[in-house]
């Protein structure tokens, strides 16, 4: 509840906290009447006597405040640090009444919300109709008590998934650890969650971690204030998992002697199955993975013939698919979300691979009860990303030694690894491992340590990238490297003063444009006739803006008969696509031998999504300054 009605009581409390001060002098700083200062001093006595304070006058010194709870005085100082909103949004009124809802048995009075948020009872009657769509989704339903007195009802896995999802929503707006209200002790959840499965050698990464703590602090003060699971059931897991379900739940109970229902241990089951992962989930048993084998094969098969290429998917790596694809169908068919933190990232950076992803698993939707989310999709894209980084990356020879951190899942973490090693193949990158597992570490033995994550340095030096780190960050590690590479020479091969074009806006559209540099394309032998549909058919698909500041248009797949880029340089921009202008337009003609190869064509294009970047290569005069400007870029 905001205990200061306005901005200017809060203000007035905070000057008093500094120290002693006039009636007139306070009506001067405020800008008002002595007679307003009057009745906001009121309201300030009547707050600061509630914390058990007092508020006091003196004819020499003016208005001070005599302190006898320094405590509850701290209480109101801290709301005073808070941004002060004027009013509350819309979606700021359904999310706290959303949070009543799921946490008070009495339910929301609109009355009392309408008093101290000074909103129309109106305008919170429509927000009740828009929360009533929204609780629908997970079965639930609110119940009017009286005249506009709201409670919810429904079973209590739908009130779990729906809390769960509202916390998941603010914490991805809040701080995640600072914010728990109602659920009760969620950073000790998380330690004691990551204690005991490390007790049980169960592997899980920090982003799975914080979900799964999040599940498991919700589930245990539902259970604290007795709403049990009475009637689930979850049977698609390997014998172990409930058995080990049961031994968190004992480990994590104030009262380990309590005894827990069967359906809070499949319920606990589910969300082990869901995050995490064990040795024995890499052994590919036929039975128990035949459905997320078939998933795999598909999605494995879709890639190949969808871009002509062969992936050479290893026996470790299609393991750890195998796992994911198990672990997110459990999520899929039971409505566990997940928020993907690099989901716009991973668009960037493979914006086509996601589009084969979003492709292939459109056509799977017989083996899951619900669409596949984005931030799902975005996850199997790294798994895809990984294995192509493979490809292009350099045999290393020994060198310096390096630890990675990373609090993303494997597939993030070794793409990251393999554009550090695409750049400098001399490092030796002896392991990858979780924030949890490096706090564990007493010492580093490694050379360096190279962390996704803020980290306490321990024993080494630690070099900090972002999880998709651009070449300039990258080009920062060579100052704790012994040796580093050149750019990659074959990109030049790729790029030529044929087709290399500096035009005028006003002589082109998006349209001519794509048809000027198919032509030339074709005229040179580098592709057929069709190549120019396959190109705009793509266009039709979707935009080939890439972040919103360059085109990149291109045929539907590796169709060309010679890798080329063509590029052209409006320095004044063109319109791609309605109200977005681009300076930059490079066209990829990839052909099927050089697949793997046009990953590299891809890094110099996001390497030089900087806005100063695009700026300068924009005002190259010809193609020797385009590739003076553009070389440094390449990996």
């Amino acid at each position: 509840m905001r205990l200061f009605t306005s901005k200017r009581v809060r203000d007035i409390f905070m000057t008093l906290a500094q120290g002693d001060i006039t009636q007139a002098a306070l009506a001067k700083e405020m800008k008002v009447s002595t007679r307003t200062i009057r009745t906001d001093l009121k309201e300030v006595g009547d707050i600061v006597s509630q914390s058990g304070n007092r508020l006091i006058y003196s004819r020499k010194n003016g208005f001070s405040l005599q302190i006898s709870e320094p405590e509850a005085l701290q209480v109101l100082l801290n709301q005073c640090q808070r941004p002060w909103n004027e009013t509350r949004s819309g979606a700021q009124r359904r999310a706290a009444m959303l949070e009543a809802l799921l946490f008070d048995e009495q339910g929301v009075r609109l009355a009392e919300r309408e008093a101290e948020w000074f909103i129309s009872i109106y305008s919170l009657r429509n927000d009740i109709t828009l929360l009533k769509r929204h609780v629908s989704l997970y079965q639930l339903r609110i119940v009017s008590e009286g005249e506009d007195i709201f409670t919810l009802k429904g079973s209590e896995i739908a009130f779990r998934r729906c809390i769960y999802d509202h916390r998941l929503r603010l914490t991805q707006a809040t701080d995640e650890e600072s914010y728990v209200g109602p659920v009760t002790a969620y950073p000790d959840c998380k330690n004691a969650l990551s204690q005991c499965l490390a007790e049980k050698r169960i592997a899980i990464s920090d982003a799975n971690l914080r979900f799964l703590s999040l599940i498991t602090g919700i589930a245990q003060e539902r259970m604290a204030r007795g709403k049990w699971l009475r009637d689930f059931e979850f049977c698609d897991a390997e014998p172990g998992w409930k058995t080990l379900a049961e031994a968190v739940l004992q480990s994590l109970c104030v009262n380990p002697a309590m005894p827990f229902s069967q359906s809070e241990i499949d319920f606990m089951a589910m969300n082990l199955v869901a995050f995490c992962t064990t040795t024995s989930s890499h052994n590919l048993v036929s039975e128990q993975y035949a459905v997320e084998r078939t998933i795999m094969n598909h999605f494995l098969s879709y890639v190949s013939t969808s871009w002509f290429i062969d992936v050479n998917y290893d026996a470790l790596s299609q393991a750890t698919l195998l796992s994911h694809i198990r672990a997110m169908r459990i999520r899929v068919n039971n409505a566990i979300t997940i928020v993907n933190p690099l989901l716009e990232q991973i668009k960037r950076h493979y914006p086509l691979m996601y589009e084969l992803t979003l492709s292939a698993f459109s056509e799977l939707d017989q083996f899951f009860k619900a669409t596949v989310s984005a931030d799902e999709i975005g996850y199997l894209v790294m798994h895809i990303g990984a294995i192509l980084e493979d490809s292009i990356s350099h045999q290393s020879g020994q060198g310096m030694r390096a630890l990675v951190v990373s609090d993303q899942g494997m597939a993030s973490t070794r793409v990251v690894c393999q554009k550090i090693l695409s750049m400098y193949p001399g490092l030796d990158i002896v392991r990858q491992i979780s924030v949890e597992q490096y706090s564990l570490l007493p010492e580093v033995d490694e050379d360096i340590v190279i962390s996704l994550v803020n980290i306490v340095e321990k024993n080494k030096r630690i070099i900090l990238l972002p999880p998709f780190p651009e070449r300039g960050q990258l080009e920062n590690i060579k100052y704790y490297l012994v040796s580093e590479t050149q750019p990659v020479n074959a990109m030049l091969t790729y790029f030529s003063a044929d087709n290399f074009f500096v035009l005028h806006a006003g002589d082109y559209t998006r349209s001519s444009l794509i048809a000027f540099l198919c032509d030339r394309l074709t005229a040179q032998g580098r592709v057929t006739d069709h190549f120019l549909s396959s190109v705009l058919n793509r266009e039709a698909r979707a935009s080939t803006l890439l972040d919103d500041k360059i085109a990149i248009p291109h045929p539907l797949g590796p169709v060309a008969v010679r890798t080329a880029v063509s590029v052209a340089i409006f320095p004044e921009g063109i319109e791609w696509d309605s109200g977005k202008q681009v300076k930059l337009v490079f066209m990829l003609a990839i052909s099927e031998d050089q697949f793997i190869d046009s990953m590299l064509i891809y890094d110099f294009l996001t390497n030089i999504l900087d806005d100063d970047i695009i700026e300068k290569i924009s005002q190259c005069e010809n193609y020797n300054e385009f590739i003076t400007a553009s070389k440094k870029y390449f990996l």
